[in-house]
């Protein structure tokens, strides 16, 4: 026999010798108890978890503050998303609110009727209507917009005043409750004339009634159009009072939520107004109380 045929029979029976060792072991593995190899297993992890819980602890918390990081960014982002949310909002709301206001009064001129052969033209009402000795309102339209003086002024509600004085873009309207303010009228139910007196206060005076009229309490007061620088028909208030021949007219529009109005132009052709400027006018003077007016003293000054 050869020594290269030798070699192949010890590295063939070599072979065959791990082939058996390895046969054998998977026959004691498979045969070995199951039991002994869980509990086995249940032992390296019980001595095994404490450790992995140790380190694990460091672990868990860089977890959570980077968490917790990544939490704080995220509502500092949306803090920031919100507030500016919320002042887009709050001016939004200051806007709505501007608008409702004044959509609220244009609608008290968006209702006022235009006599035949004079033309509406909306004005904004510059100062607040009353005072002590005068109530005028000072409106927003003069000559520029072809305003007079004697153009009524009225809102959906009724009559307002008549424009007395006119400037460049600015005009003054003596309402009808300035003590100055005579406005001929008719009680509508019976159609008796008579004219209105303001008093420089909440309420009209109605005068120069027939005796045979007979107003009642709530009677509707309108315009006549005598003297023809107002239109007839026009609401200027109701009778509120009526007794002993005095009458007491409750304006019909509210002066004191007066912010939008309407002028009718036209209509003034052959009607002489040179007499409504507000100089020529009368305003009383305070009466001369001799009561006191501060503590001590009276209307002279002297003391008492």
């Amino acid at each position: 026999m050869r020594a290269s045929d030798k070699h192949r029979v010890r590295q063939r029976r070599v072979a065959h010798g791990l082939l058996m060792v390895i046969s054998f072991s998977l026959m004691f593995v498979g045969k070995a108890d199951i039991l002994a190899w869980r509990n086995a297993q249940m032992g390296a992890n019980d001595f095994l978890a404490p450790a992995i819980d140790f380190i694990s602890i460091p672990v868990r918390g860089v977890e959570t503050m980077v968490e917790g990081i990544r939490t704080v960014a995220s509502l500092r982002a949306e803090n920031v998303r919100l507030v500016a949310e919320n002042d887009l909002l709050k001016r939004w709301q200051r806007r709505a609110e501007i608008l409702e206001s004044e959509n609220r009064q244009l609608r008290s001129v968006t209702g006022a009727l235009a006599p035949q052969g004079r033309v509406p033209l909306t004005a904004r009402a510059v100062t607040a209507p009353g005072g002590s000795f005068a109530h005028t309102v000072l409106i927003s339209n003069g000559v520029d917009k072809g305003v007079q003086p004697g153009n009524p002024v009225v809102t959906a509600d009724g009559l307002v005043g008549m424009v007395v004085d006119v400037g460049a873009s600015h005009s003054r309207v003596l309402l009808i409750s300035d003590i100055n303010a005579r406005i001929p009228v008719i009680l509508a139910s019976s159609s008796w004339p008579g004219l209105t007196m303001g008093k420089n206060g909440t309420y009209l005076e109605l005068a120069f009634l027939p005796e045979e009229a007979t107003p009642a309490v709530g009677e509707l007061v309108l315009t006549s159009g005598h003297g023809g620088v107002l239109p007839a028909g026009l609401p200027v208030g109701r009778v509120d009072l009526a007794e002993k021949g005095f009458v007491r007219i409750k304006p019909a529009v509210d002066f004191r939520h007066l912010s939008f109005v309407t002028i009718l132009l036209g209509g003034l052709e052959g009607v002489d107004t040179d007499n409504l400027q507000l100089e020529e006018f009368y305003t009383p003077l305070p009466i001369d109380e001799s009561t006191r007016l501060l503590e001590g003293l009276n209307a002279s000054g002297a003391r008492q």
